[in-house]
């Protein structure tokens, strides 16, 4: 029986390992978006991708302002939003300084943006990216000349001269800023981390994503699942290698 009972604790130790959200991840080939999402010469809106690992679709939204995607598989690492707090430094504008506000100002307008079309998408992608880089978002409106976008993500009275990401009155930013943030709120969120970054945002092979877990599931299931296929894998394995190790 005591034999049985430490095989048991192992086993649970190993789900436990393979669930843990920071052990977990992901490889994604990012398709190509349509050629309509497109704001001041960069790709705005939801990207589809492929898990290659179930073979599943998915929508990810970018929050990366410093790296580029260049559509290739890639890996990523999975953090569940609910394990922010313990685990912040591990994502990518953790490891630079940001706070667990800013995640939840990012998850809400991922959130919002998916409800948007048209131009409000890129209005909302665009703030999205501001929450950790308002200084470049800026930036980059005033080299295209884009008022218009900097009103709408920065507040009203943002441009002058050109966009100033000290903001003016309200805005896509403001309104993330506004809200009170609830414990659980985005329980069916999770963050994918690019694996291979040298030297935080700017250094990475892809950009980080949100991935909004579909409606009835939650985050922490997804996780969850994934360690079972985890556990699933690896008594299977080491199955097929006692039996390979029995005598004929």
């Amino acid at each position: 029986m005591r034999a049985r009972s430490q095989m048991y604790w192992y086993l649970g130790v190993v789900v436990l390992l393979c669930s843990a959200p920071r052990a977990l991840g992901q490889e994604l080939q990012i398709n190509n978006p349509p050629s309509t999402n497109i704001m001041d010469g960069i790709y705005v809106g939801s990207y589809g991708a492929t898990d290659l690992s179930t073979g599943g679709s998915v929508q990810i939204t970018c929050d990366d302002f410093k790296d580029n995607s260049d559509f290739n598989a890639a890996s990523y690492t999975t953090t569940a939003f609910s394990s922010l707090g313990t685990s912040l430094g591990s994502t990518l504008w953790g490891s630079s300084g940001a706070t667990l506000t800013q995640y939840e100002q990012a998850a809400w307008l991922v959130l919002g943006m998916l409800k948007q079309t048209g131009m409000q998408q890129g209005y909302y992608s665009y703030a999205i990216w501001a929450v950790f880089d308002s200084i470049d978002v800026a930036n980059w409106f005033t080299s295209h000349g884009d008022a218009g976008a900097c009103n709408a993500v920065f507040g009203t009275g943002a441009w002058g001269s050109g966009c100033n990401s000290k903001g003016g009155t309200g805005g896509l930013l403001a309104s993330a800023t506004g809200q009170t943030y609830t414990l659980g709120e985005f329980s069916n969120v999770l963050i994918l981390t690019p694996t291979g970054c040298k030297n935080g945002p700017g250094s990475c092979p892809e950009q980080e994503f949100f991935e909004v877990v579909a409606e009835g599931g939650s985050a922490v299931m997804y996780l969850l699942l994934a360690g079972l296929s985890c556990f699933g894998a690896i008594f299977f394995r080491s199955r097929q290698q006692v039996h390979e190790k029995m005598p004929v």
